[in-house]
């Protein structure tokens, strides 16, 4: 018996955001091949984004056959097997490999998410702009009391998912402040469902950098598509700006905000990494 997963599974990076995904329709398969791992999706995913046993990436996707006039339905789970509402690069990720895989008709793919729509325009040369679900304020000053003694004032914004930003006036200061963000991802005030934490930098007038610690994989990523957006959100309406170039540590990213609507623009690179048989005798 071939102990090999009878479906590849496809590594790609957006901007240093590394994905696992899945072609989960029904025409390949997939329902029968998931019955036979006795698995759960969160306890999969975990073992798939592994990084001794698995592939080694932040996210697992699994794309689905569309529905109320979807292009694709999505599955999405952190490498700790939570499930997350949206993630920018995720969709970056997903939109190249439906384009490039799976053969949709057009190069605009809507997918069907937790945050509801988000539609991918694939423009070549592994760029994709992302039409983010729609981005708000949650509590423009959320202040914070850690154990560290202080009061943290951030930004509170939702941008498919939440996150708490907060300025720094240097990038430099972040590497210090993993434990501060780790505590507040998950602080009491923010309910049971925490933030993600998203610290930025000015580099220059229309340019940021800047890092996010991450739900789900509980550590700085190299990049946040979510939370460049979030950064680039906070800062644009302190400068009344409309396009925003986001340095992630992985990569930059541009973010878009077109006047009277509220769902960003988010336009950046996602590349195939490669492709993978797993190999089944390591579920056992």
């Amino acid at each position: 018996m071939n102990p090999l997963l009878p479906i590849k599974i496809t590594k790609m990076s957006g901007a240093g955001n590394t994905f696992a995904l899945i072609d989960a329709r029904d025409s390949t398969g997939w329902a029968m091949v998931e019955k036979t791992l006795n698995m759960s999706r969160p306890d999969f995913a975990r073992l798939v984004c592994d990084k001794v046993l698995g592939v080694a990436t932040d996210g697992f996707l699994l794309i689905e056959n569309g529905d109320q006039g979807f292009d694709f339905n999505w599955d999405f789970y952190n490498n700790d097997g939570s499930t997350a509402e949206m993630c920018g690069n995720a969709a970056r990720c997903a939109a190249r490999f439906c384009y490039e895989k799976l053969s949709p008709e057009h190069a605009n793919i809507r997918f069907k998410t937790g945050a509801g729509l988000v539609t991918a325009q694939v423009l070549g040369d592994g760029r994709i702009r992302v039409k983010m679900p729609e981005a708000k304020f949650v509590n423009p000053k959320i202040s914070l009391l850690t154990h560290f003694g202080s009061s943290e004032v951030f930004a509170l914004v939702n941008t498919g998912v939440p996150h708490l930003v907060q300025k720094l006036i240097t990038m430099d200061d972040a590497a210090n402040m993993k434990d501060l963000a780790r505590e507040c991802r998950s602080h009491k005030d923010l309910g049971a469902a925490g933030a993600n934490v998203t610290y930025y930098a000015i580099e220059s007038e229309n340019k940021i950098r800047a890092v996010t610690f991450e739900r789900g994989v509980e550590d700085y990523t190299l990049a946040c598509g979510t939370g460049a957006v979030a950064a680039a959100m906070v800062y644009a309406k302190e400068k009344n700006l409309s396009r925003v170039e986001v340095q992630m540590p992985g990569g930059a990213m541009e973010v878009q905000f077109i006047e009277g609507d509220p769902c960003p623009l988010m336009t950046g690179g996602a590349v195939f990494v490669g492709e993978f048989q797993y190999n089944l005798e390591v579920v056992k």
